[in-house]
């Protein structure tokens, strides 16, 4: 038997890899992580969406040298297998090149060490004329003259990456300049979401600051843990050998508690329902979200549930992490430890669904619907309790209680489950808060109310105290301090 080395064909082999699956934002991030990993506070996402369109990535990290300039455009410039530094957010040593060269022809990289630039390039179309894996290095002097080496010149140390010749952009749309800055938006908002814990200070570690063309991209925090009404659970542990792998539970308040600013922060409310789920977060970064993993099926009353997880770069192996660092799988083995975390949270879920933030033990409310358990099987009728329900069947004789009592468990009967479901789902923040009828009604139908208790020689006073204890009028409280001020004396 003998042997024989067969080098990949480079021409092939690259344009080959530029089809592994990165989106826009998601091969921005990938560079990104890069940076971060080179201890960098400052990442400048620079671009023009003009022709001809050309993107830079600029940060101050710790840079590097000519020789490791020339080892980082290498393709597999490290094994998967290595050991790394607990803050690293590399896995392949393949990111670089294949997130860049997905969406662009021409990759540039320069990088400044020890006061000198080098810089080096990877053309397509150059490596299609040479048909060999040439990488192009520039001098010191041919540096000067590269987009991008104004920042470096500012700065002791740091990385540009320069995105040029977008060929596929061209070929998927009629008006390049708007689907470049379609993209340009998606990345920035997928960022804020994917870098969100470096983006915001969090247990005293450095602050990162990320703009787009200079302006400053704020985190979005996916648990508004910050919000007064978000319930956090216990942290939970979970050992691999001698790993850590932390799981913290988050319940969302409901969507009326919420403010546009919140629920523009986790997604609108449309997203509730598919955002879900497990967080899972690498050194930080977030890998994959708004999925259960199959542990339980994604339903409307879960939807405010949201458990983070870290894991540590060490068990890479174990989540089967791809190139793009944006998607994994759940260890079969771990998957009983996180059930029972599950079907709590998402229990707590159901509770905030269920009450809509009101503890029902201290609830002392005369609701004008009550639900009804009956084994289990829940439904809802007209509290008979209420005051104009008695002030109602004190008018009438006993045919109209009849024909009232009828009428009453009709609608109780015919009450629209599925409908009411279906318009909570479609725009519950709306339902919540909407109000059918206006000021002048409500305060008719308060008005009335009084004359009835004085023909009937009831206790007005204690009426007027008890009347934001009805459910009905706490929607409406310029109502009840308005006829309070009218009858309160008489």
């Amino acid at each position: 038997m003998k042997e024989k080395i067969v080098v990949p064909y480079a021409p092939v082999l690259v344009e080959s890899t530029r089809s592994i699956g990165y989106s826009f934002e998601t091969a921005v991030a990938d560079i990104i992580d890069n940076s971060i990993s080179a201890d960098a506070t400052d990442i400048r996402v620079c671009f023009m969406s003009s022709e001809p369109q050309w993107l830079r990535i600029e940060d101050d990290g710790r840079g590097m040298t000519e020789a490791e300039l020339e080892t980082a455009m290498r393709y597999g410039s490290r094994s998967p297998g290595d050991a790394r530094s607990k803050d690293d957010l590399g896995r392949f040593g393949l990111g670089l090149k294949t997130a860049s060269l997905s969406q662009c022809r021409k990759l540039s990289v320069m990088s400044k060490r020890d006061g000198r630039v080098a810089a080096a390039c990877w053309d397509l179309d150059y490596i299609s004329q040479t048909g060999e894996w040439s990488l192009q290095l520039w001098s010191e002097d041919e540096v000067k003259n590269l987009p991008g080496y104004p920042f470096l010149e500012a700065h002791e140390s740091g990385t540009v990456v320069l995105w040029q010749n977008f060929d596929r952009l061209q070929q998927e749309s009629a008006n390049v300049q708007a689907t470049f800055d379609e993209k340009i938006d998606l990345a920035r908002k997928h960022i804020a979401l994917v870098f969100h814990r470096f983006l915001n200070i969090e247990g005293g570690r450095a602050h990162v600051s990320i703009t787009f063309n200079g302006d400053p991209v704020k985190g979005l925090d996916p648990f508004l843990t910050r919000h007064p009404a978000t319930q956090p659970l216990a942290d939970q542990v979970l050992r691999i050998k001698d790993e850590v792998i932390s799981v913290k539970p988050y319940i969302l308040p409901f969507a009326s508690k919420l403010s546009p600013k919140d629920i523009q922060s986790i997604g609108g409310t449309d997203d509730l329902r598919q955002h879900q789920g497990f967080y899972i977060y690498r050194n930080r970064r977030l890998i994959v979200w708004g999925t259960w993993f199959r542990l339980i099926r994604q339903n409307e009353l879960g939807k405010l549930a949201r458990v983070r997880v870290d894991i540590p770069n060490s068990l890479d192996f174990i989540w089967e992490l791809d190139i793009k660092k944006s998607t994994a799988s759940l260890p079969s083995f771990i998957k009983k430890n996180l059930v029972d975390i599950v079907r709590n949270a998402v229990g707590r879920s159901e509770k905030v669904y269920r009450y809509r933030g009101r503890n029902i033990q201290k609830d002392t409310l005369t609701h004008i619907w009550e639900p009804i358990d009956k084994r289990g099987a829940f439904h809802y009728r007209i509290n008979r309790k209420t005051p104009i329900y008695d002030m109602l069947t004190g008018c009438m004789d006993g045919k109209g209680v009849f024909l009232l009592e009828s009428f009453v468990k009709m609608l109780e009967d015919s009450f629209p489950y599925a409908d009411v479901y279906y318009h909570l789902a479609q725009n519950e923040a709306d339902i919540c808060r909407s109000k059918s009828m206006d000021f002048d009604e409500v305060y008719k139908i308060a008005e009335q109310m009084v004359q009835q208790i004085r023909a009937g020689g009831g206790d007005l006073f204690q009426f007027l105290k008890t009347l934001e204890q009805i459910d009905f009028f706490v929607n409406y409280p310029e109502v009840i301090t308005k006829i309070r001020e009218r009858y309160e004396d008489d």
